[in-house]
């Protein structure tokens, strides 16, 4: 009997500065740059969301976090397949942010969040961190 294959988990980090800017970050693709999104990956087999958050934040933009708290998961569709996504209200321990695995990298104010383009269900999270009355 073959294995049912586990649907993939795919985390994010809102990283807060103290200053409460939030670093967002744009992925270069073979067709060029495309929406903006909050720093993360996909969960290896066998890692939690947790570890997997903390894991993506330093190896793709160069900053260790703090979890503050975590989002429920949340089953979305992208790129044609179905995916788990897991954001994190983090923030920022160490760490410069840099592209290591992006074409770019901005700290924001949340209030700025909605003049950036992002993908769904990402626009969600934007939306609700540009609505919380903070910077």
């Amino acid at each position: 009997m073959p294995l049912e294959r586990k649907i993939p988990i795919v985390v994010a980090a809102v990283i807060e500065r103290q200053d409460g800017f939030v670093l967002i970050c744009r992925p270069e693709t073979e067709d060029g740059p495309r929406h903006w999104e909050f720093p993360g990956g996909e969960a290896r087999q066998g890692e939690s969301p947790e570890k997997a958050v903390r894991r993506t934040a330093s190896e793709r933009a160069g900053v260790h976090v703090e979890i503050h708290v975590g989002q429920p998961p949340l089953r979305v569709e992208r790129d044609g397949r179905d995916v788990e996504y897991r954001f994190f209200l983090c923030g920022l321990q160490t760490g410069e942010a840099c592209a290591e695995d992006y074409a770019e990298v901005r700290w924001v104010a949340k209030a700025q969040l909605c003049e950036y383009d992002f993908e769904h269900p990402t626009c969600d999270v934007v939306q609700w961190l540009g609505s919380s009355g903070q910077q």
